[in-house]
This record gives structure tokens, C-alpha cells and sequence, in this order.
């Protein structure tokens, strides 16, 4: 079996997660020189993999690339501290993970490996989280260079469920096996997210699926044959009186119970209230320095914390000029939507379906990002590259793909392909 270079890249990039959602979870220190080492290898392979005629890089990745540039104008206005500057660079490592996934994605014309890196991240980080825990009923906490608090924990479970479903075959492509163990992972990251204490995580599982649900009833219903049917009761149920029977018992116990339901229900009110006042402080911060913000990474040593949110951090540190990093999340969602409800005979009645899976997905990953501010965070780099990655070639299907026209959808021409669209 030949090993091409973009296959290397591939494990360079299984690496750097791994390094950060396993191994240090695990071991409390990084692989000496680990992410330097694989980063500079998944970018060898994929120079070498494109050669001479690179791909243009899309619209989303540009507006990051702008804001990068915006942001060191901002920490040069503001005379930021090292810190800032930091954090900067690793803003910068980030959209070079969103680059090299989405180049290797579109490359092999298949979001495969963007599901599986999300999916063996998670399920590391699941097993590594459950090792390392001594007591179920205290709250959870997780050493990590990658800076991965209980709400990442829970956010990394929660988008994991989605990519063990379709990372290794769906429908009648899923052998039995494969099944049990996605049921396995999903009943073990609902464990980890009940430790962990995520009220958000449990709620984009349950948006999530409902989302898939109204958006694909209907079409699961009609391709499923009695037999699967019956299959997936029988699962089911097992599944059920596994939880009934060997965890239920012990969730009153769970930090999320105890926030929830428990002696810790009055605090988390006031934590609640508490993020509310930081969103209002972080749009007030926003009109008050309209231009630059406060600079990169700066509400942190303002206020002694983030803002908990992707859309107001942005605001808040850099001004008009944060927009830069949240229209590609318009953007996004905005061509998912038509996709989704695209009726042009280019779709595959599965691919049409997926379509709307991504969709419910995405719905999920926006409610996340209300209580975390992904521009600190790896784990969403996987998400969006595979969405920049997966827009693009389904764009290429319809033969829609090109800038010239709406450089801001990455359209090239509205047809009556799109216009169809409901």
C-alpha cells in the first residue's frame, strides 16, 4: 500500500488533537515539541500534495485571514501584553488547522476525514476523561495545555455524537457492530457531559436530534427497511434499560444534576445572570471603542474573564472589525440552508438528506458557541472547515462554485437552481 503525502498529513493533524485531548489529559504534559512537529508536517504534505496549482482559498478563510491581520492593528493600539500577542499566534495556528482540513477535504472531494478526526477526538478525549476521574460526583476538572475547560468537555462530546454517526458509515453501510459501538460512545459522552456538569452540551444533543428529526423524519422512515427498523428498537431499548438500570442511580449524584435540579440550582441562576451581565458589558465595551475594540484577547484583562460568547468576543476585542470573523458564520449558514432545500436532480436522495443532517448540525454548533467563545478554540476549527469544505463541493456539484459575482456567499451566479430553492 502506497502512503501518499496528503495521508501523512492527515495523521500529523490526528496528532496535534490527539496530543491535546488525549495525551495531556492523560499524562499532564504535551509530547515534547508535538504540535510544532506534526503542524509542520501537515503543511509539507499538503504543499506537496497541491504542487504547483494550489487551491484558492474560500471566502470564509479569507475573512479569518483579514482578521488576523486586523487583530495585530488592534494589540498595537492597545499595547497589548505578551499575553495578548499569544494568543494572536495561536488564533493564527487555528486558521491554518481550517486551511489544511478543508484543502485535504476538498482535495479528496469527501468530509470523511474531517468527521473522523472529530469523531476518535472525541471518543480519546471521552475514554481519557473517564480514566483520569476518581469520583463521578465531584465536579469535573480536566488539565489540558489546550485550555479545555468542563464546558469544552461538554462541547467536544456533544459534536462528537454527530461525527460517530456518520464518521464510519450510515445507513445500510453500518454494520451491526458499528452501530452498537456509536450507541456505546453516545451513552458515554452523555455520561461525561452529566460529570462535567454542561447544561448547554445536553441541550444541543437534544436541539440537535429533534433538529434531524423534523428536518429528516420523513425520509429515514421511507429508506428504512422493517428488519433495520426492528433492529434499531430492539437497540434501543437495551440502550434504555442499560441507563435505567446501571446509570440512572447515579446521575442525582452528577455535578449536572446538582446545577440543575439540586443544591446547586440558586448558584447556577446567578451564573447565569452573571453571563448575561458580561454579554451586555461586552456589547457596551463595543460601542464605547467602535473602531478597534479593546484589542485582541484584551476583555480577558479588562474584566478578569471572557465573555463566554463567539458572537460578542469578537465585538468586544476588535470593533466593526470583529464582524470579519463572525460573517463567515452567516455565511455558512446561510448557503446551508439553501442546500438543504435544494431540489436540483445533481442531489442524490442521500446526499439531500445529509444535507439537512448537516443543517440540524450546524443549528447545534451555533447554540453552542451563545456560551463559548470558539475563537479560542480548536476543536471548532474541525466543524467549520468541514462545512467551508463541504459547501464547496456541493456547490461544485450544482456547478455554482465561483467569486466573481457575490464575493460575500462565494456565489458566482444565483440560477434557478438556487432561486428553486424553498
Amino acid at each position: 500500500m502506497t502512503i501518499r503525502a496528503i495521508d501523512i498529513s492527515k495523521l500529523a493533524l490526528y496528532g496535534i488533537f490527539l496530543n491535546y485531548y488525549f495525551y495531556f489529559i492523560i499524562r499532564g504534559s504535551f509530547i515534547p515539541m508535538g504540535t510544532y512537529i506534526f503542524l509542520a508536517v501537515a503543511v509539507i504534505g499538503v504543499i506537496v500534495t497541491m504542487g504547483k496549482k494550489p487551491k484558492k482559498l474560500d471566502f470564509e478563510i479569507k475573512c479569518w485571514i483579514w482578521y488576523f491581520v486586523y487583530s495585530i492593528v488592534t494589540i498595537v493600539i492597545a499595547q497589548s501584553t505578551s499575553d495578548a500577542v499569544d494568543g494572536l499566534v495561536k488564533f493564527f495556528q487555528r486558521t491554518l488547522f481550517i486551511i489544511l482540513i478543508t484543502l485535504i477535504c476538498e482535495y479528496e472531494k469527501s468530509i470523511n476525514f474531517a468527521l473522523r478526526l472529530m469523531a476518535v477526538t472525541a471518543v480519546a478525549c471521552a475514554a481519557a476523561t473517564l480514566m483520569n476521574m476518581n469520583d463521578y460526583s465531584q465536579k469535573l476538572t480536566v488539565e489540558s495545555g489546550a485550555n479545555v475547560s468542563t464546558n469544552d468537555i461538554g462541547s467536544i462530546m456533544a459534536f462528537g455524537c454527530f461525527a460517530i454517526l456518520f464518521a464510519f458509515g450510515v445507513g445500510n453501510k453500518s454494520k451491526a457492530y458499528k452501530t452498537i459501538m456509536k450507541i456505546a460512545f453516545i451513552i458515554a459522552a452523555i455520561a461525561v457531559i452529566s460529570i462535567a456538569g454542561s447544561r448547554k452540551s445536553i441541550l444541543a444533543i437534544i436541539i440537535m436530534f429533534a433538529a434531524m428529526f423534523i428536518l429528516c423524519g420523513r425520509d429515514y422512515f421511507k429508506r428504512m427497511t422493517s428488519v433495520q427498523f426492528m433492529g434499531i428498537v430492539i437497540l434501543g431499548l437495551v440502550a434504555l434499560y442499560f441507563v435505567y438500570s446501571y446509570l440512572l442511580p447515579y446521575f442525582e449524584d452528577t455535578n449536572l444534576y446538582v446545577r440543575m435540579f439540586g443544591r446547586g440550582a440558586e448558584r447556577t441562576a446567578e451564573s447565569d445572570d452573571g453571563r448575561w451581565e458580561l454579554y451586555a458589558s461586552a456589547m457596551n465595551e463595543f460601542l464605547s471603542h467602535f473602531l478597534f475594540g479593546l484589542g485582541f484577547n484584551n476583555y480577558i484583562y479588562q474584566h478578569g474573564m471572557y465573555t463566554h460568547s463567539t458572537y460578542v468576543e469578537p465585538l468586544a476585542c476588535s470593533g466593526i472589525f470583529g464582524l470579519l470573523y463572525l460573517i463567515p458564520y452567516i455565511s455558512i449558514l446561510y448557503k446551508q440552508i439553501k442546500l438543504s432545500f435544494s431540489k436540483d436532480a445533481a442531489f442524490s436522495k442521500t446526499n439531500r438528506v445529509f444535507q439537512k443532517e448537516m443543517l440540524a448540525f450546524y443549528i447545534a454548533f451555533l447554540f453552542v458557541g451563545i456560551g463559548i467563545p470558539y475563537l479560542y478554540k480548536d476543536i471548532p476549527c474541525i466543524i467549520l472547515a468541514m462545512y467551508i469544505s463541504w459547501q464547496r463541493t456541493s456547490l461544485d456539484e450544482l456547478g455554482l462554485r465561483s467569486y466573481k459575482k457575490n464575493k460575500y456567499l462565494g456565489y458566482d451566479k444565483i440560477t434557478d437552481t438556487i432561486s428553486s430553492c424553498s
